[in-house]
């Protein structure tokens, strides 16, 4: 019979529901020491994991494939993924957990680090890497926050996360790029990012991004649902309602305007496409932003 893989909350702790908190920060040894250096292979629904080893040593079970962690290792581990450790007694090192919906994914280049998240990672950190100082220092800003006396600053916390999702994932894709694996869709997903954010107002077709990627509209929109799980439609209409979104809620500008702004001809269709897309009209958008920013600024005093 099939061996069911155990789903818990935290390690060992079974778990039914969200908890309360949203990020937790420890140190590895503080928790494997309780189970003799060994964390039996589980899983967890909604939390993901980032594990940084400073010195020792250990192996990482991580769906089917076995790595050795050694210093400088960061492991990172979605949520629904099985996974077990073992530990030498002289690990040094802090586990990070976070709820995966709460994760900050607004980094330079969003579709990438999302892209990120969704796969099991295991990265070496080379010490002559510009990055790897300014990353493993933020790592430890980020646990001393999570656990400061009179509770985290959350706003520095998501910051934090954010920069070592987003410089962690492009060390990925460097180091993929080196050894020779499929990095160049990678490298065209961030190119993409840049074509998109110079001219999603000029509403061109995806024939002109195939044509400055240099492939072909099916590869292209293969490479999109690979990397980010969205055809290129998707993301060129998410780009469009992002902006429509921040002009409503940061400008005085009338609805006509701001479609005016993104590059529609017809004002009433950009009210019908925001609709369609956001299920909300641009007014009442920006009405129930402005009755939420009210109400949070009520709150607060």
């Amino acid at each position: 019979m099939k061996q069911t893989v155990p789903t818990y909350g935290l390690y060992g702790e079974a778990s039914e529901a969200l908890p309360d908190f949203w990020i937790h920060a420890e140190s590895i040894s503080e928790r494997s020491s309780r189970y003799k250096w060994e964390i039996k292979e589980h899983k967890h629904d909604f939390l993901f994991q980032i594990l940084h080893i400073r010195a020792g040593a250990g192996d990482a079970l991580i769906g089917k494939a076995l790595h050795r962690l050694t210093s400088g290792c960061l492991v990172f581990v979605p949520e629904k993924v099985s996974h077990g450790f073992r530990f030498s007694p002289d690990v040094d090192g802090q586990v990070l957990t976070a709820i995966t919906r709460r994760l900050p994914l607004q980094a330079a280049h969003p579709s990438r680090v999302t892209a990120f998240i969704r796969e099991p990672r295991v990265l070496r950190l080379d010490p002559e890497h510009g990055d790897t100082a300014y990353l493993t220092e933020t790592l430890g800003r980020l646990e001393q926050e999570i656990n400061a006396s009179f509770g985290p600053r959350f706003g520095l916390v998501e910051a934090y996360l954010g920069i070592v999702l987003a410089l962690a994932s492009d060390m990925v894709m460097e180091a993929e790029s080196r050894d020779g694996a499929s990095d160049r869709d990678g490298l065209r997903i961030a190119r993409l990012n840049e074509l998109i954010a110079g001219h999603f107002r000029e509403h061109l077709p995806v024939e002109f991004y195939a044509r400055e990627l240099g492939i072909s509209v099916t590869h292209l929109n293969r490479i999109t649902k690979a990397q980010t799980g969205k055809t290129m439609n998707d993301l060129l209409s998410e780009k469009i309602v992002s902006q429509a979104k921040r002009d409503l809620v940061f400008t005085v500008m009338t609805a006509q305007e701001i479609a005016y702004a993104l590059g529609f001809a017809d004002p009433a269709y950009f009210t019908r496409f925001f609709a369609r897309e956001t299920g909300e009209t641009p007014r009442q958008f920006r009405e129930q932003e402005r009755a939420r920013q009210q109400s949070h600024s009520l709150a607060a005093e």
